[in-house]
């Protein structure tokens, strides 16, 4: 019998179809990294929702896309101005559908800082990003993000770890 003959069955196209739609949303985790290491905060409305939550710990609460976007040119600006200030670095994305249009996610952050000196530690935050997305019009976006942070201090929210996913 010829492998290329035989067709997939309803359930295997479900799950290409969920294969798919994980790799779109880690396309998108990664695209936002790059976005905010090369500074292209401008494109930051490929990313999020325009209803976006932003929980950032002691960085405060961010609602809606236009203010998100205000406060990530705040952040080019105190480091500097210039791409590559600051890394984004992570992995290992869980990815849970609840639907067929809206999924959870928990991914590793690494952020690095570029401006210290080659002596200082580099790592300004370990941390884990807590998110929802929702597929929208135009592809996968992040509708809430909530940052947790573990070192080099600890800002958790009240239920996390919770029950995910």
């Amino acid at each position: 019998m010829e492998q290329d003959n035989i067709a997939f069955s309803h359930e295997e196209m479900a799950r290409l179809r969920r294969l798919l739609d994980e790799d779109d949303i880690r396309n998108l985790a990664t695209r936002y990294a790059h976005y905010m290491d090369h500074g292209y905060i401008d494109r930051m409305p490929e990313i999020f929702t325009d209803d976006i939550v932003c929980e950032y710990g002691p960085y405060g609460v961010w609602e809606g896309i236009d203010t998100v976007v205000s406060n990530y040119y705040q952040v080019k600006d105190d480091l500097g101005g210039k791409s590559f200030a600051a890394m984004h670095t992570g992995g290992t994305h869980w990815i849970a559908f609840s639907d067929r249009n809206n999924a959870r996610g928990r991914r590793q952050l690494v952020d690095l800082l570029l401006t210290r000196e080659a002596e200082e530690n580099p790592i300004l935050w370990l941390a884990i990003y807590d998110e929802r997305y929702r597929r929208t019009e135009t592809g996968w976006k992040i509708c809430h993000t909530r940052l947790q942070f573990f070192w080099p201090e600890r800002h958790l929210s009240a239920d996390f770890p919770g029950d995910f996913p």
